[in-house]
């Protein structure tokens, strides 16, 4: 059972390096449209290849080792669960089977011998590993093992001490990406992956373990979109409670084995997070609110349910880092908390939801320094002085040219607590996240009020399959109103600042005026004639960068920024 146990150990941290390994492969991919500065990114593709081959290798050999040391395994405790050894054995199969089915998919190889297309072929071999799936197998293998051997979990003399899992990247991440991941352990228990997970950051076990789904113990949770878990534990008289928001992005269910129903169900959770980013965040709107409601309800069951000296943390990605702020800022919900790529606090939503915060007075002032703004270190001590208090126990944890940074430069949106930025040495990323140096506030405010229009829109849909046909009808109808205007200064001058902010981000080839031209000298053309020649949003559309910003805003692309030290904090 130990060689077992090391070979388990062994194969987990190969998963970490094909992870790593992943990012390496994002960060390499050229994003300039400079040939010498492609080039100049592109130097390690050789060794890039060469670590994946040694990888896959390594996969493989200790795949087939688990597989027949699971399978030769004899252990008195075998005749007193006689459910282990086949489980054990049916999890290592599985993982022989991802390994098989890799190995034996013929991966289309590059049509042209160039190295942008060799390391998209890499990327998708790394892909097609299926990582999340692997690692969710094989974490079941060490579940089983730690709770029938607990002789081989030797703990540490140290005594945990508080807050070390709140202080801890891979522990937060990983927590934070269970509420992504749950799908893969439907046979276990919450508390036992909690259990592991905790035994191998900090090398003790927890007396007591709970955990609290929001989806379960709240109906409306589920109705509007909303996520949430919190996880109570004791270890060695330390008692802590950590709660994890999830964040926007819908996770696909791939224990449901029709297809229809994965993708109807991933839509519509996708479309009730990003109605709520829109209305709440983006336009800050005092409807739609019921998400933040239910998270206010979520908080009172917890406190309410765990012991009165047991320590709140707040943990949430994206738009779960945005339930921690504005539950921080609101109601002071936890003792402590950190944010990865977090959606900042909506100013309007706030008041809406404590309107006694601030003074009117303070509420005026605070609104008018963050109508029209980029936040700079000035305007943030600003905005301090007009909160009730710091509120240094919130860190926010971003890449520096996260997508969701945009949100900040819209009105009224802030952070709360400190802001930590992360980004590499000497590496070219071109996204924009200052979108006020190419619009001006009209114009920000135009395209906030087409979101809002398009989910107004959109509102009544049912099904997926009404909501992409609601979008498109509506997205439509606002393309031929754009033909029969663009002669007009104002639509011109719009359109062009909004074309040529996605083009220098790198999000569109096509120059804003080589498309304004084409608009102007085919008025009548239809969309779809429009579509398959100069209109940008589909043919001129560079799929490598936004692959590439939404990679390095989830939790896997964006962690490996943090593992440095941050680049710049905002106290």
């Amino acid at each position: 059972m130990k060689e077992l146990l090391n070979n388990i150990d062994k194969l987990a941290k190969i998963y970490e390096q094909f992870d790593l390994l992943d990012f390496r492969c994002h960060k390499a991919l050229p994003l300039t449209f400079n040939k010498q500065d492609s080039k100049a990114l592109l130097h390690q593709n050789k060794r890039l290849y060469l670590s994946y081959r040694y990888l896959n290798r390594e996969k493989t050999r200790l795949t087939n080792l688990i597989l027949n040391e699971s399978i030769d395994l004899k252990e008195p405790n075998f005749q007193t669960n006689l459910t282990l050894h086949p489980e054990l054995i049916e999890k290592a199969l599985k993982l022989k089977n991802i390994d098989d089915n890799h190995n034996q998919e013929k991966s289309i190889a590059p049509k042209r011998n160039r190295k942008i297309n060799k390391l998209k072929h890499l990327i998708n071999l790394i892909a097609d590993e299926d990582l999340a799936l692997s690692r969710g197998y094989l974490n079941q293998m060490k579940i089983l093992i730690s709770n029938n051997f607990p002789a081989l979990s030797p703990l540490r003399a140290e005594k945990y001490q508080p807050k070390e899992l709140l202080n801890d990247l891979t522990f937060r991440t990983d927590l934070m990406q269970f509420d992504y991941d749950r799908y893969l352990y439907e046979d276990f228990k919450t508390e036992s992956f909690l259990k592991y997970l905790i035994y191998r950051e900090v090398k003790r076990i927890p007396s007591f373990v709970e955990s609290f789904d929001a989806r379960e113990i709240i109906p409306d949770a589920g109705e509007c979109g909303f996520s949430g878990i919190a996880y109570e534990i004791e270890i060695d008289g330390i008692k802590e409670c950590y709660i994890t928001f999830k964040g926007t992005e819908a996770d696909i269910d791939y224990t449901e084995r029709s297809r229809s129903k994965r993708m109807e169900k991933y839509i519509l959770e996708g479309y009730k997070d990003w109605d709520y980013n829109v209305n709440a965040i983006l336009i800050g709107n005092n409807i739609d609110l019921d998400q933040m409601e239910v998270a206010r309800q979520f908080i009172a069951y917890v406190k309410a349910n765990i012991d009165q000296d047991c320590k709140l943390y707040g943990l949430g990605h994206s738009l779960g880092g945005h339930f921690v702020q504005t539950l921080q800022l609101v109601d002071n919900s936890f003792d402590a908390g950190y944010t990865m790529n977090s959606a900042p606090v909506q100013l309007r939503q706030v008041q809406a939801l404590k309107p006694d915060l601030l003074t009117d007075k303070n509420w005026q002032k605070i609104f008018n320094i963050t109508e029209d703004k980029t936040i700079t270190a000035p305007l943030n001590n600003e905005i301090k002085k007009l909160l009730p208090r710091e509120y240094p126990e919130i860190i926010n944890q971003y890449f520096e040219l996260d997508l969701t940074q945009i949100f900040y430069e819209l009105p009224y949106t802030i952070w709360v607590g400190q802001k930590w930025e992360y980004n590499l040495n000497n590496w070219k990323y071109p996204f924009k996240t200052h979108p006020h140096q190419y619009m001006d506030i009209h114009e920000i405010n135009s395209y906030q009020k087409f979101f809002e229009e398009l989910f107004a829109y959109t509102k009544d849909s049912q099904t997926g399959a009404q909501i992409i046909r609601s979008a498109f009808n509506f997205a439509r109808a606002r393309f031929k109103l754009l033909r029969e205007n663009i002669d007009q200064p104002e639509t011109y001058k719009y359109f062009y600042d909004y074309a040529n902010y996605l083009y220098e981000s790198g999000i569109f080839n096509d120059k804003p005026t080589v498309v304004t031209e084409y608009l102007e000298k085919e008025p009548q053309a239809s969309v779809w004639k429009s579509s398959k020649r100069e209109w940008p949003f589909l043919k001129s559309l560079n799929k490598d960068m936004l692959n590439l910003t939404i990679y390095f805003h989830i939790i896997y692309g964006s962690r490996h920024f943090m593992n440095k030290k941050p680049i710049r904090i905002y106290k």
